[in-house]
């Protein structure tokens, strides 16, 4: 018989939040607690420790102190705070999985019982109300956010003056302890994969941009920059950029502020690495050299260059593969810069609804009147509406006839040029051939002219106008593909249903719910299924698994809005389709930016909130649907369908955003996802 259960009781309902506890809980935890006592003095916790237990103080009191801190009139340990009887400590570490923060000494002679992490873990699964509990003293007592506020009230306020100042900004994003900038933080170490994701979304020329001029809607003489400023260009982030002179930029920001954070948050990156770049390089010996090597005509190779320069091996390869070209030249702008960024910023009124989508869902209007022969708002109600937000490629792809009757050409393209995809296995042939479909493009653009007109005379229409929003449109009209020749994993169309798709490119953000909204609006009583092919980060699994989520969380207000399950578990058929990777259920993160998240954030995340994963949309677009449905837009009945694969794990430095995906990792999800949508559409339509 356990003699201090009583004792054990009590202090459970004392101590917040285990006083939330079910009794089933109660009873699991009372067995494990270990009652503890400490002398004035003792050394509860030890500071850099790597013990995870959770202790409740029954009596007496500690203290919080951070030894490699000391007090400077003092010199004793610094002093963070008191824990008095009846509160518990310890939680920070098995929470957030790092090692000890602090020292926790017991400044009289007290008792405590501890638990063990991997028990306090299991109380956050199993008791909601614990969680929660947990949760509230974490955001609002203990503040775990305030760096992410700080920044943000930062910004906003720069942006309402009309005026940033990166430099201003800096000092704020530092201390976010971004989880994709790990090395931010490491004045001795150039992170070169962090500062390679923000220049692939950064203008191609912002090495020698000093001043930008950001704006959400073009007026007046910038009405039509193409008119008069040369487009720059971005590798991995659809941006509008106009050079309007040299070393100034304008950038079309998308609606909303998501496109805002994701610029501004880059850029910050940006600024950190270049200024460790510039302070290794501005030496003397280092800026006669670069003007040196500058001047000759004959310059020995880039690679051996850089190898004379202080810079580790990783750091000049890294640096190399990110500016192939004009690799000195660059780094010549970078030491002459000094991160000296002036940004205007112009923002339109904050609308509903912006202009730029409703002009974009105008042109939508138009292409799908001359393509069905009647305006949207007067299709006849046989006629399904199939809405499906994923990309450029992967469902008109599997809908094309041209793979099918050129896979052989496909595949002696790859034998040759591409070998490498051959080396692994493939569960499904037709995913290494929509693989090598990109680069036998590039290299044979007569066969990509005539996928194209294949595609046309299938039914699939391309609308590339976007009316600067980013988001091109397939609309595809079902009844004319050739059934038979379309990706051999999708089950032929029904002759007998009038079923027309429109597939939209990822939006971006907040952008989702303005483009969601209109596009409701267009189509809504025809609605019949919606559907999100998408990628997110995750928080459990690997990549290539794929995501269904329970629910979305908005993390700006942390706004939950669950979503159903439906009765016929179709991530079950779903399974069959990709026996290779995992299928992970439950709540999914809206974060705000890439950047504008740290392993405290997405710890929380995961441990609080159950949460399986991150992205960037999926709030913003089901509460476009939610409301419509209520507003009767949109019919209760529409079927939904929420899947994601797995693109990276940022709580795993080496699968991060700015570590590559391989194509075997990431074509068999996304097409697994696209075929099971396409079936499910062909073979059940509204009542699927």
């Amino acid at each position: 018989m356990d003699t201090h259960e009583g004792e054990k009781r009590a202090l459970l309902e004392r101590v917040i939040p285990f006083r939330f506890l079910g009794e089933h809980d109660r009873v699991t935890l009372l067995p494990v607690m270990e009652r503890c006592s400490y002398a004035v003095g003792d050394t509860i916790v030890e500071q850099g420790a790597d013990d995870r237990h959770v202790y409740l103080l029954g009596g007496g009191t500690a203290s919080i102190q951070s030894p490699q801190e000391p007090d400077k009139r003092t010199r004793l340990p610094r002093v963070i705070s008191t824990v008095e009887e009846g509160h518990y400590f310890g939680e920070w570490e098995s929470v957030f999985d790092c090692p000890r923060t602090y020292e926790i000494v017991s400044v009289t002679e007290s008792w405590a019982y501890r638990i063990s992490g991997d028990v306090f873990l299991d109380l956050l699964k199993s008791s909601s109300a614990f969680a929660q509990g947990l949760g509230t003293l974490l955001r609002n007592r203990q503040g775990i956010f305030a760096a992410f506020e700080r920044f943000k009230a930062q910004l906003f306020r720069d942006v309402s003056n009309g005026y940033l100042v990166i430099r201003r900004l800096l000092p704020l994003y530092e201390s976010l302890e971004p989880a994709l900038h790990a090395g931010a933080a490491d004045p001795t170490h150039i992170d070169v994969a962090a500062l390679s994701y923000a220049v692939r979304r950064l203008p191609g020329n912002i090495t020698r941009t000093f001043a930008l001029l950001l704006t959400d809607n073009l007026v007046g003489a910038y009405n039509s920059p193409d008119d008069y400023f040369l487009q720059v260009s971005t590798a991995a982030r659809r941006r509008e950029v106009w050079e309007m002179v040299p070393g100034k930029n304008l950038v079309l920001l998308r609606n909303g502020v998501s496109d805002l954070i994701d610029f501004v948050t880059c850029l910050c990156t940006y600024a950190v690495e270049a200024k460790k770049i510039r302070k290794r390089l501005s030496t003397p010996e280092c800026l006669a050299a670069i003007a040196e090597y500058l001047a000759e005509e004959a310059r020995v190779p880039v690679s051996s260059f850089l190898s004379g320069l202080p810079f580790k091996a990783d750091e000049a390869a890294g640096i190399l593969e990110l500016w192939p070209e004009e690799t000195v030249e660059r780094l010549f702008e970078i030491v002459r810069h000094r991160e000296m960024f002036g940004i205007d910023v112009r923002r339109g009124a904050n609308t509903y609804n912006s202009r730029r989508a409703e002009l974009w869902a105008s042109q939508v209007a138009q292409a799908a009147e001359e393509f069905l022969g009647m305006p949207p708002a007067l299709l006849d109600d046989s006629v399904e509406v199939h809405i499906v937000s994923s990309n450029t490629h992967s469902v008109t792809n599997c809908l094309n006839p041209w793979y099918r009757r050129n896979a052989e050409a496909l595949d002696i393209w790859a034998g040759t040029h591409e070998p490498e995809l051959y080396d692994e296995p493939w569960i499904h042939e037709y995913d290494r051939r929509y693989a090598v479909a990109r680069s036998f493009f590039v290299a044979n653009p007569d066969d990509a002219e005539h996928a194209h007109a294949v595609a046309d005379d299938s039914g699939i229409f391309r609308l590339r106008s976007t009316a600067s929003t980013g988001i091109q449109v397939q609309l595809i009209d079902v009844r004319r593909l050739p059934g038979n020749e379309i990706d051999p994993g999708i089950r032929v169309p029904p002759a007998d249903r009038h079923i027309v798709i429109v597939n939209i490119d990822y939006a971006f953000g907040e952008q989702a719910e303005h483009i969601m909204r209109n596009l409701l609006l267009l189509f809504g009583r025809n609605v019949a299924s919606i559907n999100f092919l998408g990628k997110a980060g995750a928080l459990v699994g690997r990549r290539g698994d794929i995501l269904e989520p329970t629910a979305f969380i908005e993390q700006s207000g942390d706004l939950f809005q669950p979503v159903p399950e439906r009765a016929d578990k179709p991530y079950e058929r779903l399974q069959a389709r990709v026996p290779d990777n995992h299928i992970h259920r439950g709540p999914i993160l809206t974060v705000d930016g890439t950047l504008l998240q740290n392993r405290i954030m997405l710890n929380f995340y995961r441990r609080i909130r159950q949460c399986i994963g991150l992205e960037m949309e999926g709030t913003y677009y089901y509460r476009q649907v939610l409301e419509s449905m209520e507003l009767g837009v949109l019919s209760r009945h529409v079927d939904l369908r929420f899947f994601y694969y797995v693109s990276d794990l940022p709580l795993q430095h080496t699968q991060a955003l700015s570590s590559r995906m391989h194509a075997s990792e990431g074509i068999p999800p996304l097409y697994g996802i696209t075929r099971h949508i396409l079936d499910e559409i062909f073979s059940s339509g509204c009542q699927s």
